[in-house]
């Protein structure tokens, strides 16, 4: 039975993804110099995002991250609507900032996502984006995208009950422009648009099995992540936490032994190899995980 309803959701799921049309995993550079550094610039970015997404209705975006320096999205339309709505985004954020950002290299770059099981990996990767570079916050609670939403029926029924109206004139000084017809209707939940109000979660939501596998995939897969950040130019995909799971997996395939505190040195230093240049873990990681000398790092790195 389990075999059965395992074979009929995956089948469930195909049939939704290939509904879809076409659909990218999209980023801008990360090595861009900062863009938000308070929390009202980026609650005034997540509110400009969403009426740059209800200006360009063709477009759907699944899932996204708004990061100090660079954006994630998970976003189906032909190329140039997609194009068309960032730089109306990249626009409204210039105006926003009143000159004082340089938005001249915030380009987009589209990725096709060609299967299922990619889309998913993407959806995954994209909502644990903050996790991976903020302590304090979890995969289901970073604020700034769409991570908190995703199976999380508590989240999505407090910003459906709890959202605020803003005046015209309010928008019309966020989005420097007397033409808010389109979107001056989206409501503010703490400070800013919630992602509910301009992102298809459900449809996102529709591409896994279940919450379980949704789960699954972003806590504990974490080999997929290395294959998204690859295809996006991206280097930084592991968390501590992340790393020591892949670490073990490596030392017991190459090793024999998944105890990571006892290798020999010899075998720290040949994982420590393997894990830098596969793995892109960085001499600082890699001196919390190994506890191997800074200076033998240095010289072997």
């Amino acid at each position: 039975m389990e075999k059965v309803k395992f074979y009929y959701r995956e089948q469930e799921c195909s049939d939704v993804f290939n509904r879809l049309g076409k659909v990218f995993n999209a980023n801008t550079p990360e090595n861009h110099p900062a863009i938000f550094n308070t929390s009202e610039d980026y609650m005034a970015a997540m509110s400009i995002l969403a009426a740059s997404a209800r200006m360009y209705s063709q477009i759907r975006i699944f899932a996204f991250q708004l990061m100090s320096n660079h954006i994630h999205l998970v976003v189906a339309g032909d190329e140039r609507s997609i194009m068309d709505f960032f730089a109306y985004f990249t626009l409204r954020l210039e105006k926003y900032f009143e000159g004082k950002v340089d938005l001249s290299a915030f380009n987009l770059k589209l990725f096709p996502v060609e299967t299922l099981s990619y889309l998913r990996n993407a959806i995954v990767y994209v909502n644990r984006n903050g996790f991976v570079v903020n302590d304090d916050v979890t995969p289901f609670s970073y604020p700034w995208g769409t991570s908190q939403y995703f199976f999380q029926p508590v989240a999505v029924r407090y910003a459906r009950a709890c959202g605020k109206s803003m005046t015209v004139a309010w928008w019309r000084r966020l989005m420097h422009t007397r033409d808010v017809d389109s979107y001056r209707t989206m409501k503010l939940v703490d400070g800013y648009v919630s992602p509910l109000a301009f992102c298809d979660v459900k449809a996102a939501e529709s591409v896994f099995r279940d919450a379980r596998q949704y789960f699954y995939l972003i806590s504990r897969k974490v080999e997929a992540y290395s294959e998204v950040a690859r295809t996006l130019g991206e280097s930084v995909f592991y968390s501590d936490n992340d790393l020591y799971i892949s670490a073990k997996k490596v030392a017991m395939e190459q090793f024999g032994s998944n105890d990571i505190a006892t290798l020999p040195a010899s075998q720290k230093i040949d994982l420590a190899k393997h894990l830098h240049f596969n793995y892109n873990a960085g001499e600082k990681q890699l001196q919390r995980l190994l506890k191997i000398d800074s200076e033998i790092l240095k010289a072997i790195l």
